[in-house]
């Protein structure tokens, strides 16, 4: 027996579901490794979050066709008025579905948050390492005559100068 569009699109939200909490863990991980410059583990959690993204996409699209085959137009408004009319249970049980997904969507998005910006903080400690080892001063810099962003300031001595 096929299921109806209600069961379909509950189907897939409570996929969406269980997927972005397995996100939302990975990005607690992601966290703890990069607080200890854990690369293998960073690399090895990178390469399990991707395929989780790429379900999340494919769930939305499969909402979607949902939405368009019976008649409703896709994103929030369609979803809105496709529960509006369901049964009083179904519509009950699909707000909840979608109130949890909201909200580890946003746990996912705070915590990913986080993590992009441990990720630029470090990103900049180590720009200002190369260019300490490199024998330039991490503090000046300047755009080059071409527009381009440099830290290779060429320094012209004072004395001598007319």
């Amino acid at each position: 027996m096929a299921m109806s569009p209600g069961q379909q699109l509950h189907s897939v939200l409570q996929s969406e579901l269980n997927i972005a909490k397995q996100l939302a863990e990975l990005l607690v991980a992601e966290r703890q490794a990069l607080a200890l410059s854990d690369i293998v583990n960073i690399t090895d959690i990178n390469t399990k979050k991707q395929p989780l993204i790429m379900k999340l996409e494919q769930h939305s699209r499969q909402r979607d066709a949902v939405l368009t085959s019976t008649g409703f137009p896709t994103g929030k408004q369609g979803l809105e008025a496709f529960i509006d009319n369901q049964t009083e249970d179904d519509a009950l049980a699909l707000t909840l579905l979608i109130k949890n997904l909201k909200a580890v969507a946003k746990v996912c998005q705070q915590k990913n948050q986080v993590n992009g910006g441990i990720v630029s903080i470090n990103r900049q400690y180590l720009q200002r390492a190369i260019s300490v080892l490199r024998g330039r001063d991490p503090e000046s810099s300047a755009y080059g005559p071409g527009g381009e962003y440099t830290s290779a300031v060429v320094r012209q001595p004072l004395i001598g100068r007319v």
